[in-house]
This record gives structure tokens, C-alpha cells and sequence, in this order.
């Protein structure tokens, strides 16, 4: 009897030690989860992402529990972000304007350029591509992928079916498309105005050699949003991206993704450039 009652006490203390030993591993568990901030672009080819996310992650470990994690594609950004509740995001302008009402979003802040928070597509042309006819019978270069740059296209496209044709060049960078102009491995590029401002000093005269085809609308920078629910959450969050800048750390992370830094979102003038 005594050995039962002994047995009874050591698989009750066994029992509670696992117990207490579940829950700090929930808890631990817990307490690793880091709000994660998921990126996907539709207007630039990055393809380095693996520095940009170590160089992120690095520095969002200085303020907390966060992570960045970057997507090259867009039906994986999509499905991975859906139902999520504890999360900011930072897509496009115009990939915001796409998905905002399905997925119940709230834009907190947007990207800064050159003092702008927008920026407009144009398509320019070489010498040798006279008209947009011959643009569009070879490949147009752009930084974008080849659903956002055919979207822009059938924008600004008098002929709209032209646009479901035509070859995308895909370059990491709008600059990078203007070159292939240069070089000959495009008939015509998809850029954005501050692209071929920035052509003036690196090439001036490429830059006077390339003609404007036609001009699309002002569209939104990167839009960093969260879900409506986890708006006042996401308040901290917030403020490290917007102080970004303020260090030479930061700046560079900034840099990579090819902003200044970022400003609050204003509804009474911002939503006016949201598409969808």
C-alpha cells in the first residue's frame, strides 16, 4: 500500500512538473510570434531579397518582436496574408487600390519620393520607334510585372487590346528600362517620371533622345497598411517605419526599396489615387 501511495505522489509530481513545463512552452511559444510586416511589389523587380530582409530584420529586432517578410509572388502574398489579423503590409499603390476591400485594410502611412507620394507612368520611346505602332511591335521594358505593366498600358493605350499582346522586358529598375531603349533590347520603356529626370544627370543623351508616347495618371507610392482590427496595434509599428530616415541604418533599408521614407496617409487627398 505504501509503495502505491508513493507511486500515486511521484506520477502526480511528474504529471504537474510536465504541466508547468506545456505551459512555459506556450508561453515561450507566445512570446517568440513576431508581427511580421509582408511586402510584395508589382511595380519594381527586386531581386535581393535576401539582404533586404536581413538587413530589415536586423533592424526592427532593435524595437521589438517584428519581422519582415518579403514575397515574389503575388498569389502567395495574397493567400499567405488572407484571414491574418496580427499583420501590416506593404504592397503598391496600385496593388492596394486591388485587394483593400477584400481583405478589410486600412492604409496607416505611404511611400515618399523626391518629396512626392505619388508618381505618374510614362512610355517613351528612341529614335528609331517613331510612333506608338512600332513601340508596340517589340518588347516594352518595365521594372514592373507583367500584369501591373499591361494594366498601365490599357490605361494610357488608345488602343486598348494592343496592350494584351505586347512583349514585357522585365528590369530590376525604371533607370534599367530606360538603358534598354539605349541598348536596343527594347522598342519602348514603362517608366515613371523621377526615372527620367534621374536619366538627365546619369545619361543626357540618352535622355535627349527619348521621346514621351503617352502619360498615365498619378498613382499612390507603397502603401503600409493592417487590417481594420489591428489598426491601433500597429501604432508602433508605425513609428519605426516613419523615424526610418532619421538614422543612416534605416535610411539604407529605405533606399533598397526605392522611397525616401514615409508619410501618414491622408484620406481627403490620398484616396483620389487609389485605383480599384
Amino acid at each position: 500500500m505504501i509503495k502505491k501511495f508513493a507511486f500515486f505522489f511521484r506520477l502526480k509530481a511528474v504529471i504537474g512538473l510536465l504541466l508547468i513545463s506545456g505551459s512555459f512552452y506556450i508561453a515561450e511559444c507566445r512570446a517568440a510570434d513576431k508581427i511580421p510586416i509582408c511586402f510584395y511589389s508589382s511595380e519594381t523587380n527586386i531581386n535581393n531579397f535576401k539582404s533586404l530582409k536581413m538587413e530589415f530584420d536586423a533592424y526592427l529586432s532593435k524595437f521589438g518582436s517584428y519581422e519582415f517578410q518579403p514575397f515574389d509572388n503575388r498569389e502567395n502574398f495574397e493567400k499567405h496574408i488572407r484571414d491574418q489579423k496580427k499583420i501590416v503590409i506593404l504592397v503598391s499603390g496600385w496593388h492596394y487600390g486591388k485587394i483593400r476591400n477584400q481583405y478589410s485594410l486600412k492604409p496607416l502611412l505611404v511611400g515618399i519620393l523626391n518629396g512626392k507620394n505619388f508618381q505618374k507612368r510614362i512610355l517613351l520611346s528612341g529614335e528609331k520607334t517613331p510612333d506608338m505602332d512600332a513601340a508596340m511591335k517589340g518588347s516594352i521594358a518595365s521594372s514592373g510585372n507583367a500584369e501591373y505593366t499591361k494594366s498601365i498600358l490599357r490605361e494610357i493605350l488608345s488602343k486598348k487590346d494592343a496592350a494584351d499582346s505586347v512583349r514585357i522586358l522585365t528590369v530590376p529598375k525604371d533607370v534599367d528600362a530606360l538603358m534598354s531603349v539605349g541598348f536596343d533590347m527594347a522598342k519602348a520603356a514603362l517608366t515613371t517620371e523621377s526615372a527620367f529626370n534621374t536619366l538627365k544627370t546619369l545619361d543626357p543623351i540618352l535622355h535627349k533622345k527619348l521621346k514621351i508616347l503617352a502619360e498615365g495618371k498619378e498613382s499612390l507610392l507603397p502603401i503600409l497598411a493592417s487590417p481594420q482590427e489591428f489598426v491601433q496595434e500597429s501604432e508602433k509599428i508605425v513609428n519605426i517605419l516613419k523615424n526610418m530616415p532619421k538614422d543612416s541604418a534605416g535610411m539604407n533599408i529605405i533606399k533598397m526599396l526605392d522611397l525616401d521614407g514615409f508619410k501618414p496617409f491622408d484620406p481627403s487627398s490620398d484616396d483620389s489615387k487609389l485605383e480599384g
